[in-house]
C-alpha cells in the first residue's frame, strides 16, 4: 500500500501536527495493466468517495503521475484531461509551503514503511503564485517554473495534482496515460533477452533493484553493450514488483 500525506509545511518541518490530508492507496489487480483504490481524507473536509483507477501501465511514469490521476478522479471525476486554469482571483487563498510525502507500507506482517518520493510546493513573492520541486527515488528531481494558483477556497489536494501537471508538462491538464513499457526483445542462444538500455526509469532503476533483492544481476549478451534481463523476468517484474 502507498500512503500520501500532505502537510502545511516545508520538507524539514513536517509533522502529524501538520496534515492537510491523507490518500491511501493499494492495488486491487496487480498486474502489468493494474487496477487500483484508494480512499481520500482532507482534514476540515472528512473522507472523499471511494476511487477506483483501472488498468493503469505500471512502472510506465513517475509515482508522481499515478497520485495525480486517482486525485483528479476524486476531485473531478476524470483523470485531469480536461483541467484548466482557474479564473484569476485577486483575493485567493494560498498556502506558504505545502509539502507531500509517499510512504510505501507493506503488506502482512511487515511493519517497516518507506519514504519513496516528496514534493514540496512553495509560495512566491506573490500570493497564488508557486514553484514546485517533485523527487522519487527512481525519478531525477523535476522543478516547475512559476505557475498561478488562484482559487477562493484553497483544496491542497487540487493544488499538488496541479502542481505536478504544471511541473511535469507545464499544463494543469494532464497528457493521456503513458504506454505500457514493452521494448522489444533480441533473441540469443535460444533465450529472449530485453535490453535495458531500450527500458527507460522508472522501469529500468526498478528491475535492478528487484533483481539485486532476489540475490540476482542482470545479464550480458554478445549482441548488446550494456546489461540485458530475460524476458521472462521482465514480464515477471512488470506483473508482479511492487
Amino acid at each position: 500500500m502507498l500512503k500520501i500525506t500532505l502537510h502545511y509545511a516545508t520538507p524539514a518541518t513536517i509533522s502529524a501536527r501538520n496534515v492537510l490530508g491523507r490518500l491511501d492507496l493499494a492495488y486491487d489487480k496487480l498486474e502489468a495493466l493494474a487496477d487500483y483504490k484508494a480512499l481520500m481524507f482532507t482534514t476540515g473536509m472528512g473522507e472523499h468517495a471511494p476511487i477506483r483507477l483501472e488498468a493503469y501501465p505500471r512502472w510506465s511514469a513517475s509515482i508522481w503521475d499515478l497520485v495525480a490521476r486517482v486525485v483528479h478522479t476524486a476531485l473531478n471525476g476524470t483523470e485531469g484531461a480536461g483541467v484548466s486554469e482557474l479564473p484569476f482571483e485577486k483575493h485567493c487563498a494560498f498556502i506558504d509551503d505545502m509539502t507531500a510525502v509517499i510512504e510505501h507500507w507493506p503488506d502482512g506482517f511487515d511493519t517497516r514503511r518507506a519514504a519513496i518520493a516528496t514534493a514540496h510546493i512553495k509560495r512566491g513573492r506573490r500570493k497564488g503564485y508557486y514553484t514546485a520541486t517533485f523527487v522519487s527515488d527512481l525519478h531525477q528531481a523535476m522543478h516547475s517554473t512559476v505557475f498561478v494558483h488562484t482559487p477562493l477556497g484553497l483544496n491542497p489536494w487540487d493544488l499538488l495534482a496541479r502542481a505536478y501537471s504544471w511541473t511535469a508538462h507545464e499544463s494543469f491538464a494532464l497528457p493521456p496515460r503513458p504506454v505500457l513499457c514493452t521494448p522489444i526483445p533480441v533473441q540469443h542462444g535460444g533465450q529472449s533477452y530485453v535490453p535495458l538500455e531500450l527500458v527507460s526509469d522508472p522501469a529500468r532503476t526498478g528491475i535492478l533493484r528487484w533483481l539485486t533483492k532476489r540475490g540476482l544481476g542482470p545479464s550480458t549478451v554478445d549482441l548488446v553493450t550494456g546489461p540485458c534481463v530475460t524476458e521472462a523476468q521482465f514480464v515477471e517484474f512488470l506483473r508482479r514488483a511492487i
